[in-house]
């Protein structure tokens, strides 16, 4: 088989790989409910690796499986939610933004951010109405700050989020510069 044609499974393989990996990660994360928002983040650099490994449509192929799967099969679909409405798209979307002026950048993705962040806390009401996720009515730490909930949630998740994509952008970094020799993935695709 020549090496034109090849090169597609290759890519394919390796997204079913890191497709398998990204729900472990996400399974993990269900299980251990501690752990739900980390194993999710740390789902979506399995999408860092499918964006710049193999490129092209394998990153959103490995973001769509991962998202299905993990909705299918995952007793608990908070680490999914989160997933697949940041975690998982945020490395593709991260890739393409940063193409532009930096201060343009991070105004696009604070932006896309808050809005997201929105979506997701009203998908997480949503969810805790229809049973699918425990009630926020009956956490003692919810009705304390009730009043000034949303505000503090917002503050608080933009400054984790600046922290996550600084940290996302060094991890890349180590990857490229370090990681990815030790795989000896470079020239692969």
């Amino acid at each position: 088989m020549d090496k034109d044609k090849r090169n597609p499974i290759k890519k394919i393989a390796l997204s079913a790989i890191l497709s398998a990996l990204g729900v472990i990660f996400l399974a993990i994360g269900s299980i251990i409910n501690i752990l739900d928002l980390s194993s999710a983040a740390i789902a979506g650099f399995v999408i860092v690796i499918s964006v710049i490994e193999i490129q092209g449509k394998y990153p959103v192929l490995t973001y769509l499986v991962i998202s299905i799967v993990s909705v299918l099969i995952l007793p608990d679909k908070l680490p999914s939610v989160f997933f697949i409405f940041f975690a998982g798209f945020y490395p593709i979307f991260k890739a393409y933004i940063e193409r532009f002026h930096y201060i343009l950048a991070w105004v696009v993705k604070f932006s896309l951010f808050n809005i997201i962040l929105a979506i997701m806390i009203w998908t997480v009401k949503f969810l805790s109405a229809k049973s699918f996720l425990p009630s926020l009515d009956n956490m003692t730490f919810f009705n304390y700050f009730k009043e000034n909930f949303k505000f503090i949630v917002f503050v608080i998740a933009n400054i984790t989020f600046l922290l996550y994509d600084i940290a996302m952008t060094r991890i890349i970094t180590l990857y490229i510069i370090k990681i990815r020799k030790l795989l000896k993935l470079k020239n692969y695709f």
